[in-house]
């Protein structure tokens, strides 16, 4: 199973359509965590599962949505509304209250990984307008083969980024 996961592109069109174009004969689920700035009727969202970001006014999505793939649920949520600049305690609850291991937040532009509590809480950071120490913009691709499980960052240009890709559970 592979999961492409971006967020935060702030009506960057091109670098979502890349993606599916690279990408489309190789990922299994599409993930976006808000902040596209796009309608609802917008065509890429045949392709992305996607929620409400702090930029996203319309309020045409769902502030998080939990998807079930291959037995997992996965959180998507943009995390404005749950603090995550300051800490993970309500999305340790959203987590768990969807009996999800894995959830995947964007809002603060930062590529991430943390584990707390058993849970995962990745960020695929800021496709457009990254920020932190990373600055060429990224998103990931979540991959799980029998029981091995992987976080594999990408520039804005598709290079792996070796600092931030790796290995859970």
């Amino acid at each position: 199973m592979k999961i492409l996961v971006v967020s935060d592109n702030h009506g960057d069109e091109n670098s979502l359509e890349e993606l599916i174009h690279i990408y489309e004969d190789e990922i299994d689920h599409w993930f976006h965590c808000g902040d596209s700035e796009f309608k609802s009727s917008h065509s890429l969202w045949d392709t992305f599962k996607t929620v409400n970001g702090n930029m996203d006014y319309r309020n045409e999505f769902p502030d998080y949505r939990v998807e079930t793939v291959e037995d997992e649920n996965f959180v998507i949520v943009h995390g404005h509304k749950h603090q995550v600049k300051f800490s993970f305690e309500a999305l340790t609850e959203l987590a768990n209250e969807n009996n999800a291991r894995i959830v995947f937040y964007g809002h603060t532009h930062i590529a991430n990984v943390t584990k707390e509590n058993d849970i995962y809480f990745i960020n695929p950071g800021s496709i457009s307008q990254p920020r932190g120490s990373f600055r060429k913009g990224s998103y990931l691709i979540y991959e799980k083969n029998n029981d091995e499980e992987y976080i594999t960052y990408y520039d804005w240009n598709h290079n792996k980024i070796e600092d931030l890709s790796q290995k859970i559970n």
